[in-house]
């Protein structure tokens, strides 16, 4: 059973427009990861990283909409008789997650300390330079997080049929 048959009718338009921000969203974040690792300007390299850090950052903790909101949103949307099956597949998204925690942590440190506030505290000092490192693999790794929950939630079947 696909997973858009085993959500709510009156969620389902609601499922499919969070499905489409997330699936752009992170389309972006990984054109702007393979556009990183072409381009040789020191200029654009920065550039798409910091975008890169900004918007997985977003897409993983954030105040607003992100995956963890989605697979909430798709618990409260799902059937009752598929629950106990979704929600395995769910927590196994959250407990992959919560691996990443580390990664997830220095990559919203980068981006609320360094790239969106240059807070002075923590963007001027070399010796906090490690709690807002963010490397590529780190980026890759919830790219990947995220590509992986995509896949799922636009069309990969429960039953692996």
């Amino acid at each position: 059973m696909d997973i858009i048959s085993i959500i709510k009718p009156e969620k389902l338009e609601g499922y499919q427009v969070r499905n489409k921000v997330l699936r752009d969203e992170t389309r972006l974040l990984r054109a702007e990861i393979e556009l990183f690792k072409s381009e040789n300007d020191s200029v654009i390299r920065s550039s798409l990283f910091e975008s890169a850090v900004i918007r997985a950052s977003k897409l993983v903790r954030n105040s607003g909409f992100t995956m963890k909101s989605f697979r909430e949103y798709i618990r409260q949307a799902c059937s009752k008789q598929f629950r106990r099956e979704l929600y395995r597949v769910l927590d196994d998204f959250e407990k992959e997650e919560a691996l990443l925690a580390n990664r997830i942590v220095r990559l919203k440190n980068r981006r609320d300390r360094v790239i969106v506030h240059m807070d002075p505290r923590f963007a001027f000092h070399p010796e906090r330079e490690a709690e807002n490192k963010v490397e590529l693999e780190d980026v890759e790794a919830i790219c990947s997080h995220l590509e992986r929950q995509i896949a799922f939630f636009s069309g990969k079947l429960l039953d692996g049929r």
